[in-house]
């Protein structure tokens, strides 16, 4: 009984702590009109924790992870990183950033004072959307990744949707379409009016679209492809980059 009340506990902390702090993320500049949303980081080189991996600052209490001139050049592996090249190209273009995304990447990419804030939906990296480890297990105390990623919606959704309100970004740019349900809860909470709210369907391509939700009040959510084997030509993500600019 004592074990079980043990584990209960620890299990209990994990969620409450997503309550408060943002691990799992690149972060940046929190008060930009750009958020980037991902759901869950897939590198290898990220650990299973729930620490803050990144540098902080403290923006009106919270602690906010960037990435500094001094990590990056810790960790020179993040410029081969396909998913950042990528989202460094689409805001070279939304932003009329003429140097090239590599310069975007060392000079401006996620930095505290930078154009964007970049996020995920979940803080635990996996290699892929079915992975769960012995490690997420005796981090998280459940078997069933899909009990993880619930207890997120309950505890570290009410965060996010506590941020947009306060930090207020016009656009949440929001990798994997197949997930719209937990992107509305995340950045448009339960209170929104359905009736109010519009779709719109952009086509990048022969296979790749944009869905873009507007409702009153909220910001603008852009569900895009992965950005991996479905999201990868250069005139697609300018594309995406001009599409954004419209709305910021």
């Amino acid at each position: 009984m004592a074990t079980y009340l043990t584990m209960r506990k620890r299990y209990e902390l994990f969620f409450n702590d997503l309550e408060k702090q943002l691990p799992g993320m690149d972060g940046g500049n929190i008060n930009a009109p750009l958020w980037l949303s991902g759901l869950e980081w897939a590198g290898a080189d990220e650990k299973v924790t729930l620490d803050i991996t990144r540098p902080t600052h403290e923006v009106h209490g919270y602690c906010v992870p960037y990435l500094s001139s001094g990590w990056k050049a810790e960790n020179l592996n993040f410029y081969k990183w396909q998913f950042d090249q990528k989202i460094a190209k689409i805001l070279c273009k939304a932003f009329e950033f003429e140097g090239g995304y590599k310069n975007y990447m060392k000079d401006h990419y996620c930095n505290f004072d930078s154009n964007e804030f970049k996020l995920n939906l979940f803080p635990l990296p996996c290699k892929n959307m079915n992975t769960w480890s012995e490690e997420h297990i005796e981090l998280t105390k459940t078997k069933i990744k899909y009990h993880y990623q619930t207890h997120c919606s309950i505890t570290r959704f009410k965060l996010f949707n506590a941020l947009v309100k306060q930090f207020q970004p016009k656009v949440v740019v929001c990798f994997g379409p197949k997930y719209v349900e937990e992107y509305k809860m995340a950045f448009w909470g339960d209170t929104y009016n359905e009736n109010e709210c519009a779709e719109e369907r952009v086509f990048l391509g022969s296979k790749n679209e944009l869905r873009i939700l507007k409702g009153h009040g909220l910001p603008v959510l852009v569900l895009a492809p992965f950005l991996g084997r479905n999201l990868v030509a250069n005139v697609e993500l300018n594309n995406v980059g001009e599409i954004i600019k419209t709305y910021l």
